[in-house]
């Protein structure tokens, strides 16, 4: 049951543009694995936790998780038979009708994936080579979150040289990597990494930009703290934002292939006027940022309306079109609602004469826009 309602949910959600332009199975197939994931921890935090602890410790005459006896003595055969045979008959009774055969082998997943980590990986050039590609666009080169994500995401990035992340213990830095972080730009990337390629990453991460805590700093280790906090392109807290900042990586749009696409696409929730009453925004809830009001045109700038296209806007109907787009399609979109919307005429930030970098031509751009 708990599988068909996922299927579900994922059907619904392959109705995206960002998500139907792919190959339909493909994504199927990771979307579900990903929501599966987010489940299994949900039904782990609910019916197990109490007793084993969020990180897995345990307590008195309870099995630790987390000590490398029970990653080397548990099989995930024996896991799911303890829910059974481990447990009192009334509570083995209640986490079975609870979690069903799926559930409860989606917890024992859990567990071993996010509880019973991988050990620590002496060789850093794997997690070096990960963290470049994949990490160091937001965090920083080194590790110190500078970036252009810094005054594009609000909050910014986590800088892993502050003495606030060196309160993270190294559990915690996995379990974000794999889940990512609520209301935040940081993704799941449990999709996209093998946990031994996670765990390589965070050793990294904690090898060479985390300093070791002052004597009794550590009180907290462990204790959760979202440090992301994404909602692209709002107020920093440093100042207005700059709305002259380009694109990152030197991008420069194009408005007419920007404006093709948003006719297309965009248009269906913002309205071709930018104003959020397009034609789905009647079901939407919450309903589409009006991209013409006040708000939007104090804060959104380039590199965050970027940011947003890309990523998506967690808890509203905004997709991530990463998976669809390339970042010169992702800056065309976003050129066309900085000039049209954000700065209607403004000369002063108008972007400069698009320089072509990949030879062709605005016609080409619409012909390689899925519709």
């Amino acid at each position: 049951m708990q599988r068909a309602l996922l299927s579900a949910l994922i059907a619904f959600a392959l109705m995206t543009p960002a998500v139907a332009a792919a190959d339909t199975a493909t994504k199927r197939e990771r979307l579900l694995s990903g929501a599966e994931k987010l489940a299994a921890r949900d039904g782990y935090v609910e019916h197990c936790a109490a007793c084993h602890g969020k990180t897995g410790t345990g307590g008195p005459k309870i099995r630790d998780f987390t000590t490398p006896e029970s990653v080397a003595e548990l099989t995930r055969e024996a896991m799911i038979s303890a829910v059974r045979t481990a447990h009192a008959p009334d509570l083995a009774r209640r986490l079975t009708t609870a979690l069903g055969d799926d559930g409860i082998g989606g917890v024992i997943d859990y567990v071993r994936e996010a509880l019973m980590l991988p050990a620590p990986v002496a060789d850093a050039s794997t997690g070096r080579k990960i963290y470049s590609r994949t990490c160091s666009v937001c965090h920083g080169e080194r590790g110190d979150g500078a970036s252009w994500a810094k005054r594009s995401l609000n909050p910014p990035p986590l800088d892993f040289t502050e003495d606030k992340a060196q309160k993270l213990t190294r559990q915690h830095m996995i379990n974000s990597v794999i889940y990512g972080v609520k209301n935040t730009a940081m993704m799941p990337f449990t999709t996209q990494m093998s946990n031994e390629e996670i765990a390589a990453v965070v050793d990294y991460i904690r090898a060479n930009f985390m300093r070791p805590l002052a004597a009794g700093a550590g009180a907290t280790a462990g204790a959760h703290t979202d440090t992301h906090q994404h909602d692209p392109g709002h107020r920093h807290a440093d100042g207005p934002v700059d709305m002259s900042a380009p694109f990152p990586g030197g991008l420069i749009g194009d408005v007419s292939a920007g404006r093709a696409f948003f006719n297309d696409n965009c248009a269906e929730c913002h309205g071709e006027a930018g104003n959020g009453q397009g034609r789905r925004a009647y079901f939407m809830n919450p309903k589409p940022a009006d991209l013409t009001s006040a708000k939007p045109r104090a804060e959104l700038n380039r590199p965050s309306l970027a940011a947003a296209i890309s990523m998506g806007v967690q808890r509203t109907g905004m997709p991530a079109w990463s998976k669809v787009l390339s970042p010169k399609q992702i800056a065309n979109v976003a050129e066309y609602v900085f000039q049209t919307f954000i700065r209607p005429g403004d000369g002063k930030t108008a972007s400069p004469p698009a320089v072509r970098w990949d030879g062709l031509s605005g016609e080409e751009d619409k012909k390689k826009v899925p519709r």
